[in-house]
C-alpha cells in the first residue's frame, strides 16, 4: 500500500510543480553576464544593468550604500556609506571583469585601478552613490589592451 500512495504522489509533483510556471519572456531574461567577446568585438550589456554605463569612451559603473542613521557621528556615517558604495562599485567591476574570463585576482586589480567619475553622491534619503569609471577604447582602453577591434553596447 505504501509503495502504491508513493507512486502516485511521484506521478503527479511534476503536475504541481509545472502547474505554477508561466512561460517566460525573452526580455525578462537577463544575458548570462555583463559582458562578452564574440568574434574579436567586446559586448557590454549596459541596458541590462542599471548600475553600468558606457559613457563616451568609458565605462561606468555606480556603488550604493546607506548611511546609517543611528550613528551619532553623521561625519563617520557617511564616509562609511561612501566607502561601502566604492566597494559595490568595484564589485561590479570585479563581475564585468570575470565576464570577460579574466581570473578572479587579474579582475581585483583590475577593478581596483578604476578612477572615481564625477563627484560622490549624497541624497537625502540617505543613500550614497559613487561613481567609477575605466577606459574602454582610445589610449590605455581595454578594447586594445585585449587585441579587440571594438565594443558594442547591448
Amino acid at each position: 500500500m505504501i509503495m502504491r500512495v508513493l507512486s502516485i504522489l511521484l506521478l503527479l509533483t511534476p503536475l504541481a510543480v509545472s502547474a505554477d510556471l508561466a512561460p517566460i519572456e525573452a526580455s525578462d531574461v537577463p544575458p548570462p553576464s555583463r559582458a562578452q567577446v564574440d568574434d574579436g568585438t567586446m559586448y557590454v550589456f549596459t541596458s541590462y544593468f542599471d548600475d553600468m554605463a558606457v559613457e563616451g569612451e568609458l565605462l561606468v559603473v555606480t556603488g550604493t550604500s546607506v548611511a546609517n542613521t543611528d550613528n551619532p557621528n553623521v561625519a563617520q556615517a557617511r564616509a562609511m556609506a561612501q566607502k561601502a558604495a566604492k566597494f559595490g562599485a568595484q564589485s561590479v567591476l570585479i563581475e564585468f571583469f570575470k565576464a570577460l574570463d579574466f581570473a578572479q585576482k587579474d579582475a581585483e586589480t583590475n577593478a581596483g585601478y578604476a578612477a572615481e567619475y564625477g563627484e560622490t553622491a549624497y541624497n537625502s534619503d540617505g543613500t550614497v552613490e559613487v561613481r567609477l569609471s575605466i577606459p574602454l577604447t582610445g589610449e590605455g582602453g581595454l578594447v586594445a589592451a585585449m587585441g579587440l577591434k571594438g565594443v558594442s553596447e547591448r
